[in-house]
């Protein structure tokens, strides 16, 4: 069943939603990305339709372009003002469901504020957002992927395997009178910030954690690295993007006991500069 849904509106994406159809589709499966809602048979329920494809997803990718928050129909009203209007209903109904959300930013546009928002649809506002840019098509669409393999990540089968023999282990200690309790590592995927706006993007793949910093004034990431991560510990390297010879960092940290903080600290190798790190999500 499709696991990625794409909201957009043809006046304002539709170029933008084609080409990002086509990467999603090649990475993930050509039946796992719903792309086309308006595409519905006439007489059919178009509500009904959305909710059937939506219960059918695990994230949904709003394309929010230039005119997205101010286009309008043929009366001049505009259409996101409009209980009725597809997108508008897709993004409500995904919202309503809890489903993950993802905005995606094209044509240099900005997340629209709650102000700006239909009441359904004000918690959007309060998600982070990913940018697709021209002059970085293809490093923007990896982040992207990877983002969207963070949401929707299913345990491999050899984790299945792993969980049984951790059954078997702790049965044959119990029978042993030894007690034998696995602690799986946090979860630390997805988006951190930090105190001076710059976000790490961190995806997670078992203890093994890959780390993207994108600078608060450049929107670019200038720091990527790999860690690993133990119960709540967390170590990491991070080099810079732009600079092979450029310092090289590396830390340790540990996540708060609610999963919404680490607090740590980096060091400069070389000048052994040491700073406090903290991370929020």
């Amino acid at each position: 069943m499709p696991e990625l849904f794409l909201s957009y509106r043809r006046a304002d994406t539709a170029g933008y939603a084609g080409r990002l159809s086509t990467v999603l589709r090649k990475q993930f499966g050509e039946d796992q990305v719903f792309q086309d809602i308006e595409t519905i048979a006439p007489g059919s329920d178009f509500r009904a339709a959305i909710e059937t494809a939506i219960g059918k997803s695990q994230v949904l990718l709003v394309l929010i372009g230039n005119t997205w928050l101010t286009e309008c129909d043929k009366q001049g009203q505009r259409r996101l003002s409009d209980p009725a209007d597809f997108v508008r209903l897709e993004i409500a109904i995904a919202l309503r469901r809890g489903l993950k959300v993802l905005p995606v930013l094209v044509e240099g546009a900005r997340m629209p504020s709650e102000e700006e928002l239909p009441a359904d649809l004000k918690t959007l506002a309060r998600r982070q957002a990913l940018e697709l840019s021209d002059s970085r098509w293809d490093y923007d669409c990896d982040r992207l992927v990877k983002a969207v393999e963070a949401l929707i990540r299913k345990p491999p089968l050899i984790k299945h395997w792993l969980g049984v023999l951790a059954v078997v282990l702790l049965l044959s200690g119990l029978a042993g009178g030894i007690w034998f309790t696995p602690e799986r590592p946090a979860d630390v995927s997805g988006h951190w910030t930090l105190p001076n706006g710059s976000t790490w993007l961190v995806t997670q793949q078992g203890t093994d954690i890959s780390i993207d910093e994108v600078h608060y004034q450049s929107k670019q990431v200038w720091k990527r690295g790999k860690g690993s991560i133990e119960s709540k510990h967390l170590s990491f390297n991070l080099d810079l993007v732009f600079d092979q010879h450029g310092p090289h960092y590396s830390g340790e940290a540990d996540i708060s006991d609610d999963g919404k903080l680490i607090k740590g600290e980096v060091v400069t190798q070389g000048s052994a500069r040491r700073e406090p790190l903290l991370l929020s999500r």
